[in-house]
């Protein structure tokens, strides 16, 4: 729940930056585009250029004598202000542009040409090919205005959406927080109420246990009785274990249980950990360790309930004529636990589930072997606190080993 809280939070911030600052850049450069773009620009901008085309058509007219050229770049300066500034500057272009050809390039300083109706009717060609050119331009570029009002229109939408968005994440992320303190609360609550009346419960069966032993009742009461507190005392046993993993759990996860590192013998831990499996499940384990000591920076109490769980859960889940070894190897910097046994294989899709809490896999679920799924997420716990790795690889040829792999020295501030 903690890595997702925190997957979510750096999240949070890429989602504002590209909904603010682009978007007021561009609505300023619009607006500026907007103004220098009104028709009224456009027809104080006419003059001029109509004055530039006048002036190279003087040029080319006098220098080179083509005249096929002579309408070009008053045709060019018409299209620049149609596209520009629309259809009402642009009209004005024509006219002006017609008055200059007429008045300083066909007949300089004459308008009788403008004056009778073949004259004007000279120039018809010429007007008309501006005013098609002039509409094409003015209907394209009224497109193109369209599509870009759309775009910022479906872009601000898509910014108030992400906005939108990010302000569900950041909801999102505040309710996960608040349910994963609530998570650890009643862990803790709950762990701690129910340890005070199961230890009382199963220290009074065991009590009642000892006088019954001293007691002189006949063989079948006594039996009755010794079979009744027997089962108060296994399951009361099996309650404390399931409050203690709970406990641990909770102080893990919440990081209020800090590790004590110290100097550590991995292969004294081992030894200590097989002898007391051995004897209490009769079970054969074998042992290859290295001759020199392994001495690493761990918590040895929490390091040797690792090496308890994973040795357990592999007498527990393996058959009685079969053998369990632990192995550890160093290599440079970091050490190597592995326990191996020939049980049940794991399947590879459950491989990235087994480390969560209460998960037991189906066959698990389905033997008559008692458990609460919550062995192996206190090992990855520990372990990753440790800066070390837990993985499990499991095949019909090669049965079920779980390895661990812890780094020879880690930082005192984990």
């Amino acid at each position: 729940m903690e890595e997702r809280t925190s997957i979510l939070h750096s999240q949070e911030q890429p989602c504002q930056a590209p909904t603010e600052r682009p978007a007021k850049k561009h609505h300023y450069f619009s607006l500026k585009l907007s103004k220098w773009r009104a028709p009224p620009v456009g027809y104080i901008v006419c003059p001029f250029l109509i004055g530039i085309a006048l002036l190279i058509t003087y040029i080319n007219h006098l220098f080179t004598l083509q005249t096929y050229l002579t309408g070009s770049p008053f045709f060019l300066a018409t299209i620049v202000i149609a596209w520009l500034w629309g259809i009402g500057p642009a009209l004005l272009a024509i006219i002006l542009g017609i008055l200059a050809l007429d008045t300083f390039i066909i007949t300089p300083w004459d308008l009788t040409v403008l004056q009778s109706w073949n004259g004007f009717a000279s120039y018809t060609p010429f007007i008309v090919a501006q005013l098609v050119v002039i509409l094409i331009t003015v209907l394209r570029e009224k497109s193109r205005q369209r599509a870009l009002l759309a775009a910022e229109q479906e872009a601000r939408a898509r910014a108030q959406e992400l906005a939108e968005l990010n302000q569900a994440l950041v909801q999102s992320n505040q309710q996960l927080d608040q349910a994963n303190k609530l998570k650890d609360y009643f862990l803790s609550q709950a762990s701690h109420e129910l340890k005070t009346p199961v230890t009382t419960i199963r220290g009074q069966a065991q009590l009642a246990l000892r006088r019954l032993a001293k007691s002189q009742q006949t063989v079948s009461e006594h039996s009755s009785w010794y079979a009744c507190l027997e089962k108060i005392d296994a399951q009361t046993h099996r309650l404390q274990e399931l409050i203690d993993n709970l406990l641990d759990m909770s102080r893990l996860s919440s990081g209020k249980a800090p590790l004590r590192l110290a100097p550590c013998d991995l292969g004294n831990l081992c030894r200590e950990v097989a002898a007391d499996q051995q004897m209490l499940s009769g079970r054969c384990l074998e042992l290859e360790l290295l001759s020199d000591p392994i001495t690493l920076q761990a918590d040895e109490q929490r390091l040797s309930q690792v090496i308890i769980n994973l040795v357990s859960n592999a007498v527990k889940y393996s058959l009685e004529n079969t053998i369990v070894s632990i192995v550890v190897q160093q290599e440079f910097s970091h050490v190597t636990l592995s326990v191996h046994n020939d049980g049940s294989v794991i399947k590879q899709e459950q491989h990235k589930y087994i480390f969560e809490p209460f998960y037991r896999t189906p066959e698990a679920q389905c033997s008559s072997k008692q458990g609460w799924g919550l062995g192996l997420s206190i090992c990855k716990e520990i372990v990753e606190r440790h800066a070390g790795q837990i993985w499990v690889e499991s095949s019909e040829e090669k049965g079920t080993t779980f390895f661990v792999q812890l780094p020879l020295l880690i930082e005192n501030d984990v």
